[in-house]
């Protein structure tokens, strides 16, 4: 490697110093002079500019702070509104003209002036005709001068003995908002206290700063400097006031002493000149060592490919090149570790909290020192986060938005514990849940703080997300083993979301309903299924009967899909029985059913859409019915068997010499229209009738059978038990003790 780049370095350095020395050499004394005048009236300026801005802003806070209580304040309107006996009144008023003062140091004085009596509070309180500052506001009073505006320079004193003082004047009428005025405020600033507030931004002896109002009266000025020797370099006007600030040095001649030493500077400049040109040539050999044994050591470096020069023969193209390489090998291989730890993280979750793999405590503690994780404390509680409506989500976002937006809920979810003093631990276990770990302070009770977290989690998604969320949530759990069963827990409660409703937090109090109710789920089912294959309006009470069972019942999602599939294999069952035409009425609904049961989420959205199917194959094989003309043979028989069923001799003989009809037709065309043979509709109708004697009378059994159509017990008791699982005195029991 050769020294190229000193000799570049050198080179470079040495052209641009004398280029520089020079130019400054040549034009330094020639700009001097101006260069000063400039920079003092940029000075000037922008002292005058801060001089109007810092009196503009106090007189505006002034001036708000006045407007706001001439609004607002319930103590001047007391004042206003009375006289001059309300002596809390005046003790009230005087408060708030002391708190001005306090609040703000530039006020000198105030007074407040009652027009119906005339009555002055406040600095010279009095009665008008003896206050002294009378002719300054009874052009006011008068209507002949507007108030609102700040004054010029008066002299105000309030007392006889009072020595006078220089001040600004802003005069409110009260009430504000009508021309009818009931009194007036009126504020005096004093020019000296603003003065001196605005002395610090300057020194009297090299500038100074004179301030007019509008007519050209001076309201500041710094006394005691000859005027004759000043000359204004900037002025400024108050957009508020309307006042002059004018600003400029207080010797009317500028410095020039650097012009009475020319030829010291000419020697000064070629002094430094000479040192320069030693100091560079030092500098750049001192500079580029380090460089030559970096660029050495680079190339006796495994790390780097000595082959690769990709930008020229010189060091810096060299070390460059080294270091993108260097940059490049490190990004991967930085990327490489970050996903190694993210994948290790979430499957260590998994294997620890699911239970995937044993984990003993103590490697549970290293783990969460391992992945940085600081629990606040020694008890956490479980969050079970479910995505709503899961197929809607995918459908409406790309894969990539997707993901997005799970980050977007889990850092919520941390974030929201962070703010409550609780350490998070949360990961997506699987492509609509959430699992999250919540260390809570040994100090807070744990029980509410997570249900403060739980609500906010939700709040915030449904406030900014356009879907919702579901939160199980339980816990205290102060070991891994007992995380793992708060996790379970809080999962399975996230089943009961169909029945509970969606985007709320589901805990041990939303599960206190979900206490066993012993329901006929099976004998609705069948009735509901006979209902819909006669394509009778009874289905839809049967149907109301079932959900609400499920709704009583506070039915798991598993509970229901497995009542919804007992369901469709009833239909199927009793359809499948029938002629080929009503097989095809019901195979359109079968599919809409099998498609329901992939896509529901509440157990409302669930009876809709069931509703729905089932009206219309009803509807389909009402029309069906109608077609085949046997509706009204076979409906005079079912109205002839539901009014006789007490007949211990009804049978398919005696319909047939009742109705004229062979036993075989009847028992064919009551199989297809009702879907059963006529021996089990029978059975079932009289044991209807049983269930409603046994609830609503207090008959004995024997008396029941006998209404029902059997004179043997045992027969009864024994039909009872195949269609209703128990015997009817177990049933009348079970049904009293509800």
């Amino acid at each position: 490697m050769n020294s190229s780049w000193f000799r570049k370095l050198l080179l470079s350095y040495l052209p641009v110093f004398v280029v520089v020395v020079t130019i400054l050499f040549v034009v330094f004394f020639q700009s001097l002079s101006e260069q000063n005048r400039k920079q003092a009236i940029k000075a000037n300026e922008f002292l005058a500019e801060q001089a109007v801005r810092f009196t503009d802003n106090s007189l505006k806070t002034l001036d708000y702070q006045i407007l706001r209580d001439t609004l607002s304040s319930a103590d001047l309107k007391r004042f206003f509104g009375t006289d001059s006996d309300d002596v809390y009144g005046n003790i009230q008023g005087n408060k708030l003209i002391d708190d001005w003062k306090l609040n703000y140091s530039i006020i000198d004085s105030a007074y407040f002036i009652r027009v119906k009596d005339r009555f002055v509070l406040g600095d010279g309180s009095g009665l008008q005709s003896d206050f002294l500052d009378q002719p300054f506001i009874l052009p006011f009073m008068n209507r002949q001068a507007q108030p609102g505006k700040w004054s010029g320079k008066r002299s105000f004193k309030p007392y006889q003995a009072s020595k006078p003082a220089d001040v600004i004047t802003l005069v409110q009428g009260y009430p504000q908002l009508t021309k009818a005025k009931k009194g007036y405020v009126v504020v005096n600033v004093s020019l000296s206290k603003l003065k001196n507030a605005i002395t610090p931004m300057y020194n009297p002896a090299f500038t100074f700063i004179r301030i007019s109002d509008q007519a050209g009266g001076i309201l500041m000025d710094d006394n005691g400097v000859d005027n004759g020797k000043r000359s204004v370099l900037a002025s400024y006007i108050s957009p508020y006031t309307g006042w002059l600030v004018e600003s400029g040095p207080a010797s009317g001649s500028l410095s020039r002493i650097a012009l009475d030493f020319y030829n010291v500077w000419v020697v000064i400049a070629l002094a430094v000149v000479v040192l320069g040109v030693l100091w560079v040539v030092h500098v750049t050999r001192r500079n580029y060592k380090p460089i030559s044994q970096l660029v050495s050591l680079i190339r006796t470096s495994a790390l780097v490919n000595p082959g690769i020069h990709p930008f020229g023969s010189n060091e810096f193209g060299f070390i460059q090149g080294a270091l993108e390489q260097l940059m490049e090998e490190t990004t991967r291989t930085r990327q490489k570790d970050n996903e190694t730890i993210i994948l290790q993280k979430k499957h260590r979750f998994q294997e620890a909290v699911l239970g995937t793999a044993p984990v003993r405590e103590t490697e549970w503690q290293t783990d969460l020192l391992a992945f940085h994780v600081n629990p606040a404390g020694a008890r956490a509680f479980m969050l079970e986060l479910e995505i709503d409506r899961y197929a809607q989500f995918t459908a409406a976002y790309h894969h990539q938005d997707q993901s997005i937006l799970k980050f977007v809920v889990a850092s919520v979810a941390q974030e929201i514990a962070g703010l409550s003093g609780a350490s998070v631990w949360a990961e997506w276990v699987a492509d609509r849940r959430l699992s999250v770990i919540v260390w809570v302070p040994d100090e807070a009770d744990g029980a509410s703080l997570g249900m403060q977290i739980g609500e906010q989690v939700l709040e915030w998604v449904r406030g900014n997300l356009s879907f919702t969320v579901t939160i199980g949530i339980h816990g205290m759990a102060e070991n891994l083993e007992e995380i793992r069963r708060s996790h379970e827990i809080a999962r399975d409660m996230l089943h009961y979301k169909a029945v509970l409703g969606t985007g709320r937090l589901l805990d041990a109090t939303a599960m206190e309903g979900a206490k066993y109710h012993g329901h006929d789920f099976f004998g609705t089912i069948h009735a509901l299924s006979q209902s819909i294959r006669l394509a009778e309006d009874g289905w839809r009470k049967h149907l109301d009967e079932l959900f609400g069972q499920i709704t009583d019942a506070v039915s798991s999602r598993k509970e229901i899909e497995s009542f919804m599939q007992f369901l469709q294999q009833q239909l199927n069952r009793v359809f499948l029985e029938l002629s080929k035409d009503y097989r095809n009425v019901w195979k359109d609904a079968d599919a809409a059913l099998r498609e329901l049961w992939a896509n529901w989420e509440t157990l409302a959205e669930l009876k809709q859409s069931c509703a729905q199917i089932f009206e219309a194959a009803a509807g389909k094989l009402q029309t069906l019915k109608d077609s085949q003309g046997t509706r009204a043979v076979i409906g005079d028989i079912r109205a002839y068997i539901e009014e006789n069923y007490p007949n211990p001799e009804l049978s398919l003989d005696h319909l047939s010499a009742k109705f004229s009809l062979h036993a075989k037709n009847i028992s064919k065309l009551f199989k297809e229209e009702f879907g059963g043979n006529f021996v089990d509709f029978l059975i079932g109708l009289r044991m209807d009738k049983a269930k409603q004697q046994l609830l609503s009378t207090d008959k004995s059994l024997q008396e029941i059978s006998a209404e029902v159509g059997y004179f043997n017990y045992n027969s009864f008791n024994r039909a009872f038990k195949n269609v209703a699982g128990m015997s009817p005195s177990d049933y009348r029991k079970r049904q009293a003790d509800r």
